[in-house]
């Protein structure tokens, strides 16, 4: 064995290499859809009974009356309860029993759009390359073994030098115009496919309100139906009192109201 000899590759090389580079951009887009849905409900007390009823009405809903708990009340001065996935509302402008579904979802799309174009990369490439080996090709270490090793490593230098190189290359005008138009392009496809998504979910989530609507419309009647038995009850024994008569006994045996009332 004697000391290492070397295999040099010098390369210094100013290049110009055209070559084609795939352009994908890329769009996404997500929105909250809500649904909403309502059947109404009109009592008219005031007719049968005069416009009293509707104060009373309030009255009982707002809890003032022992033995009946009231509803929650909303900013708007609506009284509500809810009932499980809907919500039962008296509205007073309006007049009216108010049953009220609403459902939420969360819609998201993606889309891309993609195109070929050709780059050309100029720029200077310079290295140099080693391969070690020894005259009596101690370990294997022959001239020819040292020349494919400085090949190999040569090889591969330069196309780590020219990847950077176009790195570093900064973007043409034509790659700017056409990464513009794919934008554009991927902008509308993903719009076009939430538009898609918004109208099968739309429909879909209706369909899911008139059956939430529908199971829980017995339980909204049977509220309702206690909220105007109370309220007659009320109005009755007020109109009663008012015009010097007297309530005799005022039972009330599940969902049935016996009055026994004596007027003047």
């Amino acid at each position: 064995m004697c000391n290492p000899r070397k295999v040099m590759i010098h390369v210094n090389e100013t290049i110009e290499a055209a070559w084609r580079q795939l352009l994908t951009e890329k769009a996404t887009a997500s929105e909250l859809l809500s649904e909403n849905a309502e059947i109404s409900c009109e009592i008219k007390l005031a007719e049968e009974m005069g416009a009293a009823a509707l104060d009373v009405l309030e009255q009982v809903l707002a809890g003032e009356f022992a033995d009946f708990p009231g509803w929650q009340k909303d900013s708007a001065g609506n009284f509500y309860r809810d009932l499980e996935d809907i919500t039962l509302v008296y509205d007073p402008n309006r007049r009216q029993f108010v049953l009220r579904a609403r459902l939420e979802e969360m819609l998201s799309a993606e889309a891309s759009a993609a195109a070929e174009i050709c780059q050309v990369t100029t720029g200077t490439i310079a290295f140099e390359a080693v391969g070690y080996y020894y005259d009596d090709g101690w370990k294997g270490r022959t001239e020819e073994k040292a020349l494919k090793e400085a090949t190999e490593q040569a090889e591969m230098r330069f196309e780590y030098a020219l990847k950077e190189l176009k790195k570093a290359q900064p973007e043409s005008a034509a790659e700017l115009e056409l990464r513009s138009s794919l934008t554009a392009e991927a902008q509308s496809k993903v719009e076009k496919e939430l538009a898609e998504k918004r109208a099968a979910l739309r429909l879909e989530l209706r369909h899911q309100l008139q059956a939430q609507l529908a199971r829980q419309q017995q339980n909204a009647f049977y509220e309702i139906n206690r909220v105007v038995g109370e309220t007659y009850r009320q109005t009755l024994c007020r109109l009663v009192l008012e015009n010097g008569g007297r309530v005799i006994s005022d039972r009330q045996s599940g969902s049935v109201i016996e009055l026994e009332l004596e007027l003047c």
